[in-house]
C-alpha cells in the first residue's frame, strides 16, 4: 500500500495558511491556544494517549475549517512544539536571528 506524503512545498503552503489564519483572526488564535492548552505535556515516546489524540484531532479539524479544507494535520510532536511556544510562551532565544535585539 502506498501512502501519500505532502511535498515540502505543500507542507510550507499548509503552514503558511495556518499562520495567516492565526494572524488574521484573533478568534482563531484564541481557540488554537485553548485547544493547545488541553493537550497533555507528557512525552509522546511512550505513545499518544487516546484523550490526547482526540484533542489533536479536534485541533486539526478546526485548522482544516479555518484554512478551507486541505491541511494534513499536526503530528503529536508538532503539537507539543506549538504548545510550548504559544501556551507556555517558550522559544529558544539562542536560535533566534533576533537574539542580539533581545538584550535588555
Amino acid at each position: 500500500m502506498q501512502t501519500t506524503q505532502s511535498s515540502p512545498v505543500e507542507s510550507h503552503d499548509q503552514l503558511r495558511a495556518l499562520y495567516r489564519s492565526l494572524l488574521e483572526s484573533e478568534e482563531h488564535f484564541h481557540e488554537f491556544k485553548q485547544l493547545l492548552a488541553l493537550y497533555p505535556t507528557e512525552p509522546v515516546d511512550a505513545g499518544e494517549r487516546a484523550e490526547a489524540a482526540a484533542v489533536r484531532e479536534r485541533l486539526n479539524e478546526r485548522i482544516r475549517h479555518w484554512v478551507g479544507g486541505h491541511f494534513e494535520g499536526l503530528s503529536a510532536m508538532q503539537l507539543l512544539l506549538w504548545r510550548s511556544i504559544v501556551v507556555e510562551e517558550r522559544f529558544n532565544v539562542a536560535l533566534s536571528p533576533w537574539k542580539e535585539a533581545n538584550v535588555y
